[in-house]
């Protein structure tokens, strides 16, 4: 009897109400339907904002002591704020990158927090020395930074799951990084289909698939904290 108690105590499944998967389902299901009938809608954008601030809430609640998924859910929501506005604004792009970066520290160990650190500076020097001189589109820059820590977000990821190869938050954590990828790839085709560089048709079809892959992935990423005390899978 007190094994079983202790499996429930430390199990994530157990450990919140069984609602939020149907609340992220139906949220998740609006989405897609919305998205085919009609992608332009106002109310389809409060849906995901919405959907977004929710796994933000969620996060405070169930993770209360994980501040830096908190904080990285946070300059989630607000990229997606100012992107909602305007899905080129730079400033958004920036903030996106911001996230990643928290995320970076989050899931990385402290030998190689000063290495991140390192490149994070360099980062933030180039981009204001790209945006004072103008040696490249700047879109372009902040992109490369943010897809180098996506990726390296994704490989932290798995060196965590390799050394927790039974855990679920470290899949989670794997699995939603690589949606996030899969995401900002559809982003880029959007982007290069709305500037002319390819066909004008992927542009919608691009925003389709960008938050079909997007929202599983702040649901991932949100059951990924480190704090979180889960059983093992097959248990």
């Amino acid at each position: 009897m007190r094994k079983g108690s202790n499996l429930a105590k430390n199990n994530i499944f157990v450990s919140f109400p069984r609602f939020w998967p149907i609340i992220w389902g139906i949220i998740y299901g609006l989405i897609i339907i919305m998205g085919v009938i009609s992608p332009t809608n106002d109310f389809l954008t409060f849906i995901k904002l919405g959907g977004i601030f929710l796994c933000l809430f969620y996060v405070i609640q169930y993770f209360h002591k994980d501040y830096l998924l908190q904080l990285a859910l946070l300059f989630t929501s607000i990229a997606d704020i100012m992107l909602a506005l305007e899905n080129t604004a730079i400033s958004g792009i920036i903030t996106f990158l911001i996230a990643q970066i928290i995320h970076l520290f989050r899931l990385s160990d402290k030998p190689n927090r000063l290495s991140i650190t390192i490149f994070v500076i360099f980062a933030l020097i180039a981009i204001a020395c790209d945006a004072i001189w103008g040696l490249a589109p700047l879109i372009f820059v902040v992109c490369a930074f943010y897809l180098a820590v996506l990726i390296a977000n994704i490989g932290f990821s798995w060196r965590w799951l390799k050394s927790a190869p039974k855990a679920h938050t470290p899949l989670f954590s794997l699995l939603g990084f690589i949606l996030f990828l899969c995401c900002d790839t559809c982003t880029a085709v959007s982007y290069l289909s709305l500037t002319g560089v390819f066909p004008a048709f992927l542009y919608g079809l691009a925003n389709f698939f960008a938050w079909a892959f997007y929202y599983p992935s702040q649901i991932l990423i949100s059951n990924s904290s480190k704090c979180a005390k889960i059983i093992p899978k097959g248990r």
